[in-house]
């Protein structure tokens, strides 16, 4: 299982995507009357794609995740508690918040150098997601795990201020299934994790929506029908 995808819930999906792909310098790949797609190009033909669906009155009254943006530079130190409480905060073009290393503002472009997520037990969450994503735990104050072969962004956890509503939130994650996976030996080990499975009109969808140990939403999607994950 691999992280494929950002999803922004947007009343106006071209304006919200097109606003990422200018400061992310990302590659267009759809436009229509469901929503916007944006590819963000890593390293080693890898990528992650940035998602519009169009969505009715989101709820954007807690965020509880943020894109962390910089120069892809190393940071004095590796986003500890000091330089998180030093990010500057941005609202993108829907009046999502986002944040950006102060010192990371380079004329070529900035880069995506995490996706921080509120939790009410970091520690916990960090296992959870560690054992999804097979990523490694590269900091605890806060946490941090980091995929293993150091391409792409980071995954920052910290504790929430506020429990999770009901509300559904506004960004999300979508992980996308390899090809000797199933969907329902995800479902196993996300319940086996803390994790649970939403009610939904998921019937005929290549995708199932879950939530993790403090109630995050992230989505499931089937295997891709390429052989090449």
């Amino acid at each position: 299982m691999y992280w494929e995808n950002i999803v922004f819930d947007a009343e106006n999906p071209r304006r919200h995507g097109e606003f990422w792909e200018a400061a992310l310098k990302s590659q267009m790949l759809t436009d229509n009357e469901g929503g916007y797609e944006t590819r963000l190009q890593l390293p080693g033909e890898r990528y992650l794609d940035l998602c519009f669906p169009i969505v009715r009155d989101p709820d954007r009254a807690r965020q509880r995740a943020h894109l962390i943006l910089g120069s892809g530079a190393p940071p004095a130190e590796d986003l500890g508690a000091e330089l998180l409480d030093a990010l500057e905060t941005r609202l993108d073009a829907a009046g999502n918040e986002y944040l950006l290393r102060a010192e990371g503002k380079p004329a070529s472009g900035l880069v995506l150098e995490a996706f921080q997520l509120a939790c009410a037990d970091p520690a916990g969450d960090a296992e959870f997601w560690k054992q999804l994503l097979g990523w490694e735990i590269v900091a605890r104050s806060p946490m941090v795990l980091a995929d293993p072969t150091g391409v792409g962004p980071r995954l920052v956890l910290v504790r929430e201020a506020s429990p999770k509503t009901a509300a559904k939130n506004a960004i999300h994650l979508d992980l996308r299934l390899g090809q000797a996976e199933s969907m329902d030996d995800a479902l196993a080990a996300i319940c086996a994790s803390g994790g649970a499975e939403l009610d939904g009109p998921w019937e005929g969808l290549p995708w199932r929506v879950f939530q993790d140990r403090s109630g995050n939403e992230f989505c499931v999607l089937a295997p891709s029908a390429s052989s090449d994950d």
